[in-house]
């Protein structure tokens, strides 16, 4: 049986990070990353096939809606299998999208046929502590995501006071008693396979339209430097929950991710597309298209 591993956490945690340590510090394992991003564009398979790690990217939607879990079980029983037959495989990691609810892995794994070959060792859901107490409370995607867990990282420990995360770790306690917490810093844990998962989410697959998020795609103007660009998006309102993907300036070429307690631009490792994804809640979809429009009117002379 080939060990699976789901790796759940939501948006800008630090999914990407755990997944590229695990590469860096299993460099023995062979490993398949299969990466689900919400939006049109993948943003975080290029840069986890850098590892070195045969990596597939499953886009437009999450892998437990019916309208992506056809795609998911194709790339497992055509490309995985693949692999594995001509080399065993130690592991498939699976990075879900930040909006997608785990509770249907079950479903997936079990009612079609992928438990003949698969096996789910662990469902991992990795948080950022900074505001998980407010979205814990009104998102139920991070209560399924901690609920199906059997281990949770607490992530980004060195940006709040101790009895901050204290407060995060008891929260999670009561949402799932039996789950493992690990604090870290930059997702670096001594991470063991575990030999079996004790229980399995048996929830159902959700309809596309019951995802309430919305996404964008925007392009940095070229002629605007890097420090408008910082301006820019550290301005933009918190409600936008995450930005990440390419920008290019005077400078050069930078990678771009802002979470909801970070903005990161650092230069880019290799030049990809210049594109940008923003994400929002549903009910903050305009905030979207005001941004995408503020961009427009930078683009002009």
């Amino acid at each position: 049986m080939i060990p699976v591993i789901l790796v759940t956490g939501f948006l800008g945690s630090g999914k990407t990070t755990f997944l590229r340590r695990l590469a860096e510090t299993h460099p023995h394992w062979r490993m398949v990353f299969l990466v689900n991003e919400f939006a049109d564009l993948s943003v975080d398979g290029p840069t986890l096939a850098e590892t070195g790690t045969a990596t597939h990217s499953v886009v437009g939607g999450s892998l437990f809606c019916e309208c992506k879990a056809g795609d998911f079980l194709r790339i497992m029983r055509e490309e995985v299998l693949a692999l594995h037959r001509q080399h065993a495989l130690d592991a498939v990691l699976i990075e879900t999208s930040g909006t997608a609810d785990p509770d249907a892995i079950g479903q997936l794994m079990l009612d079609h046929g992928l438990g003949q070959d698969f096996e789910l060792r662990s469902i991992i859901s990795i948080v950022a502590p900074k505001r998980f107490l407010q979205m814990l409370e009104h998102l139920p995607v991070i209560q399924s995501q901690i609920d199906s867990s059997d281990l949770v990282i607490i992530n980004k420990t060195d940006t709040l006071e101790v009895s901050a995360i204290e407060a995060v770790q008891h929260a999670i306690r009561i949402r799932n008693p039996d789950t493992k917490i690990v604090p870290a810093e930059h997702c670096r844990i001594d991470f063991i396979l575990s030999q079996q998962l004790g229980n399995l989410p048996q929830g159902k697959l959700s309809t596309c339209e019951a995802n309430p998020f919305s996404t964008i795609e925007v392009r940095w103007p070229r002629t605007r430097g890097l420090d408008q660009a910082r301006a820019f998006f550290a301005a933009l309102p918190e409600e936008i929950l995450r930005i990440k993907g390419q920008i290019q300036t005077p400078e050069g070429n930078w990678s771009l991710e802002r979470t909801v307690d970070t903005l990161q631009i650092e230069a880019a490792e290799k030049p990809g597309l210049e594109s940008l994804v923003l994400i929002a809640h549903d009910d903050h979809a305009a905030l979207l298209r005001q941004a995408a429009h503020q961009l427009a009117q930078r683009h002009q002379p």
